[in-house]
């Protein structure tokens, strides 16, 4: 993952009519990156503070295991109202990974990593999408942790994948700018969860994020809130 000094220069805004259309289709799947912001909940001291720490927030008796990930989190403003809600959400472990291991992609504790899925029966993976796919510090965690095989533990427990798009609704159908819905673009993760014996559940999207103001933030808060709050789901 490139830091912060390694990421390009946005390009102008003065670019060929070919240009346009290339960059209408990273914008839909690229990811979320806003630059700008705007007074909410989301950016408020407290979750600024939570979002830093370098360790787990531990929630109750946890039977959730959020696992959240963003390439840029400095430009973010919808996962990390997002995060707030996961930090807070009872019974549960909210781990940032770029937190917790910065860039080192190579730093996860396999054996603590698995013994965790012992106690929890819900994973939740929350990332934006990212050229259509994870992103590059969630892939190193499964390819590091779940290694070449389909670790046990999984088994049974509920796999749900929240995630966040800059294209919108209309992108993300099979007529749309893709020819993908969000379903089919999370199909890897489907395809995973079926090896492992999880439960793949209903992900939670959130399309068209990048034009997202104050009441799509709560809004889409008290959706996670609400998701979170129900116990796992089984097969």
């Amino acid at each position: 993952m490139p830091r912060k000094s390694d990421t390009p220069t946005p390009p102008s805004d003065q670019a060929s009519p070919n240009s346009l259309d290339r960059r209408t289709l990273v914008k839909a799947g690229a990811g979320l990156a806003l630059g700008s912001a705007f007074t909410s909940i989301a950016t408020s001291e407290k979750a600024q503070a939570q979002t830093q720490a370098k360790g787990p927030v531990i929630r109750g008796d946890e039977h959730t295991l959020i696992l959240a990930s963003h390439p840029y989190p400095e430009r973010s403003l919808v996962n990390k109202a997002l995060w707030e809600v996961a930090e807070q959400a009872e019974g549960s472990i909210f781990k940032n990974l770029e937190s917790i291991h910065g860039d080192d992609m190579w730093s996860f504790d396999r054996t603590a990593e698995r013994k965790l899925y012992q106690q929890v029966g819900r994973i939740v993976m929350m990332f934006p999408i990212h050229w259509f796919n994870l992103t590059p510090m969630l892939k190193a965690y499964m390819n590091e942790i779940w290694w070449i095989g389909a670790p046990s533990e999984l088994r049974g427990v509920e796999l749900l994948v929240v995630t966040t798009t800059a294209g919108g609704p209309d992108a993300y159908q099979p007529d749309g700018r893709l020819g993908f819905t969000i379903e089919q673009v999370l199909t890897p993760l489907q395809a995973s969860a079926r090896y492992t014996g999880m439960t793949f559940s209903e992900p939670l999207a959130f399309l068209g994020a990048a034009g997202a103001g104050p009441d799509d933030l709560k809004r889409y808060q008290r959706m996670l809130a609400d998701r979170l709050s129900e116990p796992p789901r089984t097969a």
